[in-house]
């Protein structure tokens, strides 16, 4: 990059981290409507709690299957258009839902939307590493990785607002109108970085090289972990706290999304404060037990003493995003980042198709939240244990 580049490119980089984010926020928004109104479409669907579980774990299907071929996508063609293409199919998929009348359209809803996310899930990071250096990157992933909580926060009450003052249709349509947003934005500003090394093509030996670094693989076996144990949280914990806390539906999506508030804050910092310390790993492995820790006490508490183990648990649990995201980047180049986390979103998407059913069968088997909130942390220990092996300082 030439001299008289460096301001334009310093300036402009701000402009790509907002927009990249935006982008996940879309998505994560119509994700995230579900959790709120789970209640309410179990009654109009006639379903179980594992059947309903399956209105999460439906939207990370196409990303098993899509994650790879994603990352290779992203690689050969940019991320620009397809970013775009992904971001339509966002605001479809929510369309879909929300005219849905029957479950099995509401789930072909969610399988739209999850094609548009597996993109969005693998390209939107990879634009930082192309305009980010490795001092600023861990900052950069912070501010990024706030990505699913302020989407959280945003989701959970205006979902129960918003079919407590209509239907639980009516959210859907907002989330598709935030997705058409989110796109006239994304084509509007994102292009290739300076850092990106595009002058030089990817080969396929590069490719294969990125596939098997170990390295990036545990980094996902523990980003895996985390989203078994928060999604299955988000997903139920509306509910659970009505079943189990004696609350109303609005109170328990807004102490469910306690957590996420307590993420917002703290995400940044912790991506700050590694760069500050240049280790990572102590991040990860506290995070995880941590995070177990006050799942626990999450199921045995009430009233001040409940509010402030999920501020605990979200606390804990913005620990790993930023990390999780800062080491895969490290681990390859900025060109091949993309591969890195195509491989991350995999792991995410079996852990979320994962959480949500296995979580409702807890609830069935046992009818107990001590012991489904004790099943869903040994996830976050079993990542705290994984994250031990992890070869970064």
């Amino acid at each position: 990059m030439r001299k008289n580049e460096l301001p334009r490119a310093s300036n402009y980089r701000w402009a790509v981290l907002f927009t990249a984010f935006f982008a996940f926020v879309a998505f994560a928004f119509a994700f995230q409507l579900v959790p709120p109104l789970l209640k309410t479409m179990e009654s109009d669907f006639t379903l179980t709690e594992a059947q309903a579980g399956w209105l999460m774990s439906v939207v990370m299907i196409p990303g098993i299957f899509l994650a790879l071929p994603a990352g290779l996508i992203v690689n050969r063609y940019g991320f620009r258009l397809i970013g775009f293409l992904s971001l339509i199919l966002v605001a479809g998929g929510s369309l879909i839902t929300a005219l849905a009348s029957t479950f099995a359209a509401a789930l072909i809803g969610r399988l739209v939307l999850g094609a548009g996310g597996a993109f969005i899930i693998v390209g939107t990071p990879t634009l930082i590493p192309q305009w980010f250096s490795r001092e600023d990157l861990g900052k950069a992933m912070g501010i990024y990785g706030t990505n699913m909580p302020v989407a959280t926060i945003a989701a959970f009450p205006a979902a129960t607002i918003l079919a407590q003052s209509f239907d639980w249709h009516f959210p859907f349509y907002i989330g598709a109108v935030i997705a058409v947003l989110a796109a006239a934005v994304f084509i509007l500003v994102i292009k290739e970085g300076p850092l990106s090394s595009s002058h030089r093509s990817v080969q396929r030996s590069d490719i294969n090289q990125a596939l098997k670094e170990i390295e990036v693989w545990k980094t996902g076996l523990v980003w895996f972990c985390f989203n078994v144990a928060s999604i299955a949280f988000l997903s139920w914990a509306p509910t659970l706290f009505q079943d189990f806390k004696t609350l109303d539906a609005f109170s328990s999506s807004v102490l469910a999304s306690v957590l996420m508030y307590a993420a917002v804050g703290f995400v940044p910092i912790f991506g700050w404060a590694s760069d500050r310390s240049k280790r990572r790993k102590p991040f990860l492995v506290c995070g995880g037990i941590l995070m177990a820790l006050s799942l626990i006490a999450s199921a045995f508490t009430f009233d001040y003493v409940l509010v402030l183990s999920v501020i605990a648990l979200g606390v804990s649990a913005a620990m790993t995003p930023p990390i999780v995201m800062t080491v895969t980047a490290e681990n390859l180049t900025p060109n091949l980042a993309s591969t890195g986390f195509s491989i991350l979103t995999l792991c995410q998407n079996l852990g979320i198709v994962l959480s949500a059913p296995l979580t409702g069968y807890l609830i069935q088997s046992t009818g107990s939240l001590v012991f489904t909130f004790f099943g869903v942390s040994l996830f976050a220990f079993a990542g705290a244990v994984t994250a031990l092996t992890l070869r970064t300082r």
